[in-house]
């Protein structure tokens, strides 16, 4: 595997997913947000949840599909 393709996937959601932490801490710490509050916990499960889902769709396409063999047609 060619690191050209691994490091913009680890930089782009390594940098992401320390701003959407530091994002959420802010938001708890100031109050903004209530964990107690079942929308506001579900709202950072819905946040959290998004980011694994495009780094497991990000990493589909580059890992995983470039290699299944494609079968003629014809």
């Amino acid at each position: 595997m060619d690191m050209a393709r691994v490091w913009p996937i680890v930089v782009q959601y390594g940098i992401g997913s320390i701003l959407l932490a530091v994002g959420i801490w802010s938001g708890i710490s100031s109050g903004y947000l209530d964990m107690k509050n079942p929308r506001d916990k579900r709202l950072v499960y819905i946040l959290v949840g998004g980011l694994l889902l495009l780094v497991v769709l990000k990493s589909v396409f580059t890992f995983w599909l470039p290699y299944v063999p494609q079968k003629g047609g014809a």
